[in-house]
């Protein structure tokens, strides 16, 4: 296991644009080296995986990471705490939600999470924050709440019996629930799926509309930039919003984690009125791992571009800088004038962070919500490898993003026009329109 210690910590170095940025060189090598010293050669790829993420989370880059081992650990059949939760890294830290599919409900929806098992919320939230990458704490916690039952029961040994303290309606209150061995709730869940038939496929879908025509206003979710469907849809989207005159338009991405940022400029084709761009300049660095991509890529069946070719030929190493264009508009009968109203949050991360500032940038309406999880200067275009022992899967930034609109210093997030935490952003945006 210490070779795989070694061989990602090559990897991040020889990939990386700038992999120090928060976290000093030497801090990092030094934290490295007490890892494998204390490194036991018995550690399974779970324990492995936690002792190594303490590490590389201090690097805040939510692109640069290891994917938790949850296969092998799920095989166990552990006994798990399978509600949704909110986690956040101030109070109130946790928030609960609605239970998993087939689970029965019997933590108060809505209630904070004091304790679990005596230990407080504050420490559970410091923890998880702790194994999960990110540029801001906030992205770090979101996250970590889509494993939460792991964390629950892998870090602090919790066995199946959870001893909870919560406060609803400012009212303490204690009760234990004991946790579902997951592959029951596997054959529960599969059961429901195969008796409902196709019932809970829209609580998937990458993109949903919906119409509130009392309000003359559409809602467009998108959950994540993939190409599967998109035209389609936007096509049958905003062929409804003009046959019923809607004059607002609000898109929600509070859970889009991002995806391919070129399904974001398509997408500014049906509502932009001015050339734009999602990009001033991108620093890209060439490396060994980004032309193992490229072959496999050929090897897959693509046809490789002048710009493939040309990195092959480059020594590992080099730097190069991309400068963007503007984006002309293109002739579309189907482009929506009316107001429009965005909806961010901790979770809108990646290319869908580089949305919500371009629509920022050219002002094309208000944005509600808190500020993204993505940052506008970032760090990104991942490479897929594999730890060459443990065969885990990880993910390494190639790139440095500079979105339209920013400076060298700005590490932060697309800031809102109107701050009000996320679960409210609808009912903000729909007051808004209301009174307008």
């Amino acid at each position: 296991m210490k070779a795989d210690v070694d061989s990602l910590v090559q990897y991040i170095e020889e990939t990386h644009p700038n992999p120090y940025y928060r976290y000093p060189k030497k801090k990092f090598q030094k934290d490295i080296q007490q890892l494998k010293n204390e490194l036991n050669t018995n550690l399974n790829e779970v324990d492995f995986y936690l002792a190594f993420m303490k590490i590389i989370s201090r690097l805040d880059d939510g692109h640069t990471g290891i994917d938790i081992p949850l296969n092998s650990y799920l095989k166990k059949n552990p006994s798990l705490l399978l509600y949704e939760f909110t986690l956040s890294p101030q109070k109130p830290y946790i928030i609960t939600g609605k239970p998993y599919t087939t689970i029965k409900n019997e933590i108060p929806k809505d209630s904070e999470i004091i304790s679990i098992n005596s230990i407080s919320s504050e420490k559970i939230i410091k923890d998880i924050i702790a194994l999960n990458t990110g540029e801001r704490d906030e992205f770090k916690a979101e996250y970590g709440a889509n494993s939460f039952f792991f964390y629950l029961d892998y870090l602090y040994h919790a066995k199946g019996i959870y001893n909870i303290t919560y406060k609803l309606n400012g009212k303490k209150q204690k009760i234990t629930v004991k946790g579902v061995p997951y592959q029951d709730y596997e054959k529960q869940r599969n059961l429901k799926q195969e008796n409902s038939g196709n019932e809970d496929t829209t609580d998937t879908e990458n993109y949903t509309l919906k119409l509130i025509p009392e309000k003359s206003t559409a809602i467009i979710s998108f959950q994540i930039f993939d190409w599967d469907g998109f035209s389609e849809f936007c096509k049958q989207a905003f062929t409804e919003i003009k046959d019923k005159k809607i004059e607002n338009l609000i898109i929600d991405i509070r859970n889009n984690l991002g995806g391919d940022s070129d399904v974001g400029d398509e997408l500014f084709q049906f509502f932009m009125n001015q050339p734009y761009k999602q990009y001033d300049r991108v620093i890209g660095k060439n490396s060994r791992l980004i032309k193992e991509r490229i072959r496999t890529h050929e090897r897959n069946g693509k046809i490789l571009t002048s710009e493939d070719l040309a990195i092959l030929k480059k020594a590992e190493g080099i730097y190069d800088t991309i400068v963007y264009e503007e984006i002309p508009i293109r002739e579309n009968s189907l482009r929506f004038n009316g107001k429009m109203y965005l909806l961010t949050s901790a979770q809108t991360f990646s290319s869908a962070a580089d949305f919500a500032q371009c629509f920022s940038n050219y002002k094309r309406g208000k944005i509600i919500g808190e500020e993204t999880g993505g940052l506008v200067v970032s760090y990104g275009d991942i490479v897929s490898h594999q730890l060459p022992n443990t065969q885990l899967p990880i993910t390494i930034s190639s790139k440095l993003y500079y979105n339209v609109g920013t400076k060298t210093d700005d590490w932060h997030g697309v800031i809102p026009d109107i701050k009000i935490p996320a679960g409210k952003a609808l009912d903000g945006a729909l007051k808004i329109i209301q009174n307008q």
